[in-house]
């Protein structure tokens, strides 16, 4: 990382997909290379060269993650913060909306219950298939598309629903079952059910508390919880979240800065983390489509990038 200190005007000349440089947090990043494998697409990126993108980027980033996915080489400097004007400040992009459906005239009571319907109580939830279809009505759009979609035409998605569905349950018969007990242990930490939450990232997408919010569900339910590396929260504020008898896991994309990697799993190490989970099926971004079709702006995204050494910036 470089201690230069930049000014603001300095930082605005960097202003083109070409030499982009994007400041968060007080730093000024070089993010040529790395916006054509951005998950939510180039065209985010590009669109705040040479501009300070902080208030884009905080409500669903972690504070860290450029400093974790980012070679300290491109970390241009320290931004004078007495320069940074408002015209400096980048605007978030206009979100893709679908178009509104034509509704019958109705009552303000009967819009009411439409409303109400679409996000029904939490007791009214009876499986996990209710809260998706909740989710996909009430999610913001580029939310929805992030969290549901697959690669390519989804062939592999839909064949993964159903090898669930083809796996079924021999029930024990003629036993007694007034008292059921379903606690075990997943790699020695004890669960109230043989499930675990799974490292997600960017939880902040459906809900402002993200990963913390998570590890406090998991802490109530009794699971597990595998904390992940692209999480919308640092990694201890997610530690910082639990409770001082709460184990959980992590996930990890090895850096190909492997001391990167290796600060990273001392740290979890240190933090008393249980179990580590390598990521080994992702050289490179899968191609999700529904998720390029919709991402956070309504213009093109350039999420497949043909540099091979564009990878080389990624965990």
């Amino acid at each position: 990382m470089s201690d230069k200190v930049l000014s603001m005007e300095e930082v605005a000349k960097h202003n083109t997909k070409e030499d982009c440089w994007v400041v968060l947090y007080g730093k000024a990043y070089d993010l040529t290379k790395f916006a054509k494998v951005h998950p939510g697409g180039a065209k985010l990126i590009t669109d705040a060269a040479g501009m300070d993108a902080t208030k884009i980027f905080d409500p669903i980033h972690p504070k860290d993650i450029m400093d974790k996915l980012l070679k300290p080489a491109l970390t241009m400097g320290v931004v004078d913060a007495a320069t940074i004007k408002p015209e400096h400040v980048a605007k978030p992009p206009e979100a893709h909306k679908p178009a509104p459906k034509k509704k019958k005239a109705v009552t303000d009571e009967a819009e009411e219950e439409v409303e109400e319907f679409k996000k029904p109580p939490l007791n009214a939830m009876l499986n996990s298939f209710d809260f998706e279809s909740v989710a996909r009505e009430v999610m913001e759009p580029q939310a929805w598309g992030y969290y549901s979609s697959g690669g390519d035409d989804e062939i592999t998605l839909r064949d993964n629903h159903l090898a669930f569905q083809r796996i079924t349950m021999r029930p024990r018969i003629l036993v007694n079952v007034r008292e059921i007990d379903m606690t075990t242990h997943i790699l020695g930490v004890p669960a109230s059910v043989p499930l675990y939450f799974t490292a997600t990232a960017l939880a902040k997408l459906a809900h402002q508390d993200g990963e913390v919010a998570i590890v406090k569900a998991a802490k109530k339910a009794g699971v597990p919880y595998m904390l992940p590396t692209l999480s919308s929260y640092t990694l201890d504020e997610m530690l910082a979240a639990r409770t001082p008898d709460q184990q959980v896991f992590s996930q990890l994309y090895v850096n190909p800065e492997r001391s990167r990697s290796e600060e990273y799993v001392k740290k979890l190490e240190d933090a008393g983390v249980k179990a580590l989970f390598v990521t080994v099926d992702a050289p490179q971004l899968g191609r999700r489509e529904k998720d390029m079709r919709n991402k956070f702006t309504q213009q093109g995204s350039d999420v497949q990038g043909d540099d091979e050494d564009d990878g080389a910036l990624l965990l």
